[in-house]
């Protein structure tokens, strides 16, 4: 059985080769609706341990091809969880059965050129290139699941300014921080 909550694993070698698996099967579905289809997140940077999800990010032609991007993955089994928070993202996810290298598919959908599509590049790119950087993202990771270890929306969110941090550093665009307080809001609810 899987365990709940924040659970960080070591660099895995496999992870390359499950996204370019995973990326083949996607672009098999959807034709010629991609204009790229991106690994992000840690399981994209060599040398940094991460939760054992893939993150792939499928730019599209415009926002509008996002029903025809969740349809195509439904049949591959892939849940759409709409913008899940983040205006102009479309967000879907898959479980993976019986393979201990990775447990699920994480999809963050944009239109090409949408701001949180670059800022995912910057950021992947800005650790690849930086190991300094990835030392410091991989200790930081490691203290805040120790601190975080049944939430891992506040693991997510003890991330950002780091993540902030080297995305401006880098020059890529700010995060938009009225979306953010928006999205914070809708997900506490009522009080």
């Amino acid at each position: 059985m899987r365990a709940h909550g924040v659970v960080l694993r070591p660099y895995d070698p496999l992870w390359p080769a499950r996204f370019e698996a995973a990326k083949a099967a996607i672009l098999a579905a959807t034709g010629e609706l991609l204009v790229a289809l991106e690994h992000v997140g840690s399981t994209a940077i060599p040398g940094i341990g991460a939760k054992p999800y893939l993150d792939l990010m499928p730019a599209l032609k415009t926002l509008e091809d996002a029903d025809r991007l969740a349809a195509a993955l439904a049949t591959l089994g892939y849940k759409d969880n709409g913008e899940a928070g983040i205006p102009g993202r479309r967000y879907l996810t898959r479980y993976i059965e019986g393979d201990p290298h990775v447990w699920k598919h994480n999809v963050h959908a944009y239109e090409q050129g949408h701001d949180e599509y670059i800022r995912h590049l910057v950021f992947r790119d800005a650790l690849r290139a930086s190991p300094a950087l990835r030392e410091q993202y991989w200790a930081l990771k490691q203290r805040l699941a120790a601190l975080h270890r049944d939430d891992v929306d506040a693991y997510a969110m003890a991330k950002s300014d780091f993540v902030d941090n080297v995305i401006a550093a880098a020059g890529g665009p700010a995060r938009d921080r009225a979306a953010e307080a928006a999205r914070l809001a809708a997900e506490a609810g009522p009080r």
